[in-house]
């Protein structure tokens, strides 16, 4: 190749594959390592060419005549067909109904293709996707305001342990009533650490799927999910971020694969730095934004309320953007009601808790050990929080159920001791 003149050197690289084809034949060379000294020396000379080019076609069909055992015939004999070009005009369109577009999340999550979440590590980004999974499995019909179908879901967890994420399940069930163990719709996949990447990058910058991509596709085909969430892109793409090719032919994959199998799959993010200032929740480069469909993003803790979150719709290409959904961590998960708007599944949640309030409140003055209403140390709710049988309830919960006792005349506060040293505590009212 180095001493071929210029416009010889396509010529002698077929040549030089064709002397290595018996060797390949004959199992003393491997046919992947063959190939791709092919396509290194045919970059090295200027022969590779632009993607989709012809010239890359040629470099192509010597690497694969070099190295195919099923071909018998010389490179030089083999002819590139001319490519077809399949087209529609509206006349085919006649006498027909456009196809209505489908919602996974009614104008939020489209069915068959992608949908981009982002949101900064610890907002909740994980917490309200796990929402989405189990009320789509569990058949609940609802998601933080929004209608959703029910059906099979799938969980690539490639970040969170599978501990973690059967916490969270068992508590968001917990606060729909739902008994965690009886939803055989919702599927759950950890893999290894060193083996979460679904697609690589060659040396001369081609996407190639991984094991663990064929896997997925071949369980889609197999169980028709209707919802399947990756968590995340840092963790499932082993290429350069922000270069576009790369960056659009991974999602062009998970596309075709979503509207292949008529499945929506949602693909958690992290935004940038500038993505948080912003507010934009967006991430390298803007391709990732403009190869999807759909985006949503999760704002971080509001500064004056630590437990409220903003989810907005940042991106439909099939829908309104713009909508945006107050959220608000309510002792077991987020959940869209707000002071005096409370949806049924949030009061029987806030009425355990009540009941719970109650029943450690008697306990504790059975034992001698009154609580108070005050913020000071002995307050019922930072006791309370610290009791076993609290199972992750928190401070704040237990204070709001306090409030709310008070309000209905359920507790009052009793006043002991001396006139020089009173103390107060609270007891529960009794008919």
């Amino acid at each position: 190749m180095a001493i071929a003149p210029r416009d010889d050197r396509l010529a002698a690289l077929r040549a030089g594959a064709a002397n290595v084809r018996p060797f390949v034949g004959d199992g003393w060379l491997n046919p992947a390592v063959v190939r791709d000294k092919i396509y290194e020396v045919a970059q090295m000379h200027g022969l590779a060419g632009e993607p989709g080019s012809e010239q890359e076609v040629a470099v192509m069909n010597i690497a694969r005549s070099a190295t195919d055992p099923v071909s018998a015939a010389p490179a030089a004999d083999i002819e590139i067909p001319a490519p077809c070009l399949f087209t529609v005009t509206p006349v085919a369109w006649k006498g027909t109904e456009p196809p209505a577009q489908r919602w996974l999340a009614s104008g939020r999550i489209p069915c068959g293709d992608i949908t981009l979440y982002s949101g900064s590590g610890g907002a909740g980004k994980t917490e309200t996707v796990v929402q989405l999974l189990v009320y789509l499995a569990a058949g609940l019909g609802d998601w933080l305001g929004c209608v959703i179908e029910s059906g099979l879901a799938l969980f690539l967890s490639c970040e969170e342990p599978e501990a973690n994420i059967r916490e969270r399940i068992e508590r968001i069930c917990k606060d729909r009533c739902i008994d965690p163990h009886a939803i055989p719709d919702l599927h759950l996949h950890f893999p290894d650490l060193e083996e979460t990447w679904l697609v690589t990058v060659d040396r001369f910058g081609r996407v190639i799927k991984t094991a663990l991509f064929l896997a997925l596709e071949s369980w889609i085909a197999a169980n028709k999910p209707r919802l399947v969430v990756i968590d995340s892109i840092a963790a499932v793409f082993d290429g350069e971020a922000i270069a576009r090719r790369q960056v659009r032919a991974f999602l062009a994959m998970l596309r075709k694969l979503a509207r292949d199998h008529d499945v929506a799959i949602v693909l958690l993010d992290h935004p940038s730095v500038r993505g948080m200032a912003d507010g934009s929740g967006t991430a390298n480069s803007v391709d990732w934004r403009n190869s999807v469909r759909s985006m949503l993003h999760l704002s971080d803790p509001d500064k004056e309320d630590r437990d409220v979150r903003s989810l907005e719709v940042k991106k439909s290409n099939y829908g309104r953007s713009g909508e945006k959904v107050t959220l608000r961590w309510g002792g077991l998960t987020f959940t869209t009601a707000m002071a005096g708007e409370a949806s049924p599944h949030r009061v029987a949640a806030d009425r355990d808790i009540e009941e719970l309030f109650l029943r450690l409140l008697d306990r504790r003055n059975a034992q001698g050990r009154p609580v108070h209403a005050k913020t000071a140390k002995g307050s019922a709710p930072s006791e309370f929080v610290l009791d076993p049988e609290a199972a992750g309830i928190t401070a704040e919960a237990f204070r709001n159920a306090m409030e709310r006792l008070f309000a209905r005349g359920a507790i009052r506060t009793v006043e002991t001791g001396s006139p020089s040293k009173r103390r107060q505590h609270i007891e529960r009212v009794t008919a």
